[in-house]
């Protein structure tokens, strides 16, 4: 059985008329091809319908922990969407969790009447895939999904599986992946997969478009985006796709090889089991590795988890682009201007960060202000600034030209803009500050998200872009500056900054040539 045919088994449920272009007498009751669902009006957004903790697969717990979702038993009765499901297992999280978690929330027009179907923008949460959920402001105010659906597009929030559960590999599990056919090593992928088809199955019934459906995300959200790019499964399943600071030129690991200096991913899996200290035994079985709690898991490894490369995942997203073999849809990317506020996650110290750079130290401790060899402050933040760099902007460029290799257009973006209170705190914009303005809710003048008329303006703007792009698959219109087409001999990215986004070429162009060598000089010059 195919991955598509686990994650959805569309053929064996009812549609009930999901796709049906007829409007519902009550636009807050929706029949979705599982049962009827009901929404509600978020607190001061009369003309939005919201729903919250729609279930898109069954929960992968017990003998479904580690395998591709299935589609979720039909009802028959409404469900009551005004609230969030739990959130994925995460170490440290205030929200209740569990591992039933593959919920999505949908944000629509309440007067759908007599209007044609609207685009569909699918968000993908960040959080280094060990954290974060699929909220987009507290019920029932909701605020972040309510300002992007007023301006006329349907958005989607969903859930995947985190850390050890939804990025983890095993030589126990591997013998079972082979014996099933079934994919093995990153079933937050799978998630992801399956939350796509729930939209191209359900999306007409919200008043969204399924052949005009965007993906989006930040951080693990934008790598999410680049995998979902370089992914086979997910062809046809979405028409555009922005990357915000989604790294694709970092190192993943191989799921059965010793790769870029990595052992294999099964071999990580099998070593933090045994580093964790479970009583196990040296080979420990599939059955004993899922009688282990979701609190047990949460536990493994204290960095970042990726997604693994040799499964769902053919190669990294650098080495798919540049061999064409990425989706061909309108692509955006880009990275913010002080991405370095991540650094500090890693406990590397500068000198040993600028270290890895080997006969290219020197010059980069030159082009980033960190001549001297001392641990001060100017040196840490010219290494953070570098790791930013070189874990999310170098991608935005490089995946960017090789857009080349296909048909449709790339553009690329640098986030500048710094509220003036946040200024001495902060020598650019940090890392993930460009997702307020992306939803472009401004707010009060004053207030804490974006301070000031500039970053209200700044956030019309940048909706403007994300809606226009996710309807057309071109960000320009509405008298915009206009953002042009990514080529690699003009370079030209859009800035966003106040008091207005602005085409600049060549932005940190010396930088980025620096951390291209790096990268070409790992990957054999692709």
């Amino acid at each position: 059985m195919n991955i598509l045919s686990r994650i959805v088994l569309a053929s064996a449920l009812p549609l009930i008329l999901a796709c049906s272009t007829a409007e519902p007498a009550d636009p807050f009751l929706v029949q979705t091809d599982a049962g009827p669902v009901r929404g509600f009006t978020p607190e001061g957004s009369d003309d939005i319908a919201a729903f919250l903790g729609i279930p898109f697969a069954q929960a992968p717990e017990g003998d479904m922990r580690w395998r591709p979702p299935i589609a979720v038993e039909t009802w028959t009765d409404p469900l009551e969407a005004s609230e969030y499901g739990p959130i994925c297992p995460q170490g440290r999280a205030q929200l209740p969790q569990s591992e039933d978690c593959l919920y999505l929330n949908v944000w629509t027009s309440a007067d759908r009447s007599g209007t044609d179907a609207m685009p569909v923008m699918v968000w993908i949460h960040g959080g280094g895939f060990r954290a974060g959920n699929g909220r987009l402001g507290e019920a029932p105010a909701t605020g972040r999904g309510t300002g992007l659906a007023r301006r006329g597009v349907v958005v989607v929030s969903i859930q995947y599986r985190l850390g050890a559960l939804g990025f983890f590999a095993h030589p126990a599990l591997a013998a079972e992946a082979a014996a099933s056919g079934e994919p093995e090593g990153s079933h937050g992928v799978t998630d992801m997969i399956a939350a796509l088809d729930w939209v191209q199955r359900n999306a007409a019934a919200f008043g969204g478009d399924p052949d005009r459906v965007t993906i989006f995300g930040v951080s693990a959200g934008g790598m999410a985006v680049n995998t979902l790019m370089s992914t086979p499964a997910a062809d046809g399943l979405f028409h555009r796709a922005i990357a915000q600071s989604g790294y694709g030129t970092w190192r993943l690991p191989h799921l059965s090889e010793s790769r870029w200096g990595l052992p294999s991913a099964r071999d990580m899996g099998a070593a933090l089991i045994a580093e964790a200290g479970f009583e196990l035994g040296d080979e420990p079985s599939a059955a004993d590795l899922r009688a282990l709690s979701f609190e047990e898991l949460n536990t493994l490894g204290t960095g970042f988890w990726v997604p693994i490369t040799g499964a769902m995942l053919p190669e990294e997203p650098g080495i798919v682009f540049a061999r064409g073999e990425q989706h061909d849809v309108p692509y955006i990317t880009g990275g913010n201007s002080f991405e370095g506020t991540i650094f500090r996650a890693f406990a590397m110290t500068p000198g040993d960060y600028f270290a890895t750079f080997g006969e290219r130290e020197e010059h980069a401790r030159t082009l980033y202000g960190a001549d001297a060899k001392a641990d001060t402050d100017a040196e840490r933040v010219a290494a953070a600034t570098s790791f930013g760099d070189q874990r999310y902007v170098i991608s935005a460029r490089y995946l960017a030209e090789q857009m080349k290799t296909v048909s449709s257009p790339a553009r690329t973006y640098y986030f500048r803009f710094v509220p003036e209170a946040q200024r001495q705190a902060f020598p650019g914009a940090p890392h993930g500050s460009e997702v307020s303005y992306v939803f472009g809710d401004p707010g009060e003048p004053g207030s804490e998200t974006y301070r000031g008329d500039d970053g209200a303006a700044l956030a019309d703007a940048m909706a403007g872009y994300w809606t226009r792009f996710a309807a057309t698959g071109d960000p320009n219109g509405d008298g915009a500056p206009e953002w042009p087409k990514y080529d690699g001999d003009s370079d030209t990215w859009m800035v966003l900054d106040a008091p207005e986004p602005k085409a600049v070429p060549g932005v940190i162009k010396e930088k980025l040539d620096l951390l291209e060598a790096v990268y070409l000089e790992r990957v054999g010059g692709r």
